[in-house]
């Protein structure tokens, strides 16, 4: 029998500062890499040909399957997860050899170290991690599965933050250097209701946002990484948020929940749930007592999460 041979591959969480929905019509975006990420173990061994797979966060096993050599489901804690994960499987193998011809098993444990319902990436930085493991394309792989604008696919892999548009020949992006002199005025805090991107963007008419919209939402993006003041940040966070709202012709999460905020808050990503971007001159005390009263306790500094 052979050695049993493990390989290891690991994709990080994110956050979109700058251009939710719009990115889609080709406005540049911010994102961030955050430290917050998901691993990939598969150790191969001479058993007969089957997958063994464990989800696991922080260590602690949640979700579990057994899937055959044609990538059907033997056994599995969760019906609708195990689903989702065959249908990743085999649309990396339509991308690969990986699966073509294998006559030996697969354990695979897959280990996040965040919560799942903040919605930073549990589902990016596992496709990624099975397109390592694969060896195709991830953007392709993401395409064929869950089919977002693919920013998330690129900051999976991003050793900083970066600027991302769709352009017609593909995504581009590029490193930046998005490390303000006032981040620690800077707050991320989770709203407690996990918003579904697919569902949020399919609810949209793209249409609806017009070519001035997004140029301006291009220009804030720049305006936003160039800035050095804290007060010219916020200006620009509230400017964002005005015309998205007019987009999606909702009011923006600060007017509906923190009207008395002392300072800008900016929804990240789909509207209505997920992490919100506070901004603040305030103390930290006065951030965290404000957000902790109104029962909203999970609130991480801008260092504390954002990759430098």
């Amino acid at each position: 029998m052979n050695i049993p041979e493990v390989k290891m591959y690991e994709s990080q969480a994110k956050l979109m500062v700058t251009g939710e929905y719009s990115v889609l019509r080709g406005a540049l975006a911010l994102a961030l890499p955050l430290k917050f990420g998901q691993t990939l173990s598969v150790e191969t061994s001479d058993e007969e040909p089957i997958i063994k797979w464990e989800s696991r966060i922080n260590g602690k096993p949640w979700f579990s399957a057994s899937l055959l050599k044609d990538l059907s489901i033997k056994e599995t804690s969760s019906t609708s997860l195990s689903a989702t994960l065959s249908h990743i499987l085999r649309a990396a193998a339509s991308l690969s050899n990986l699966f073509k011809k294998w006559d030996h098993s697969y354990q695979v444990i897959s280990d996040m170290n965040f919560n799942p319902n903040w919605g930073v990436g549990s589902s990016s930085s596992l496709i990624s991690n099975i397109a390592y493991w694969a060896g195709c394309n991830p953007f392709e792989l993401n395409k064929l599965t869950f089919n977002g604008s693919g920013y998330d696919i690129a900051c999976a892999r991003a050793i900083q933050p970066i600027t991302y548009e769709i352009k017609d020949d593909g995504p581009v992006f590029s490193n930046v250097n998005f490390h303000p002199s006032f981040h620690r005025h800077l707050y991320f805090v989770y709203l407690n209701r996990k918003q579904n991107s697919r569902t949020s963007v399919g609810a949209l008419d793209l249409s609806r946002i017009s070519q001035q919209e997004i140029v301006a939402i291009s220009c804030l993006t720049n305006d936003l990484i160039a800035t050095n003041h804290l007060m010219d940040f916020q200006h620009l966070l509230d400017e964002h948020e005005a015309i998205t709202g007019n987009i999606l012709g909702k009011e923006p999460v600060g007017k509906v929940l923190f009207p008395d905020f002392q300072g800008s808050i900016k929804s990240l990503g789909a509207w209505g749930g997920d992490f919100v971007l506070a901004a603040s001159d305030e103390r930290e005390e006065y951030v965290r007592n404000y957000f902790q009263q109104k029962e909203f306790s999970t609130i991480f500094n801008f260092s504390k999460i954002v990759r430098p």
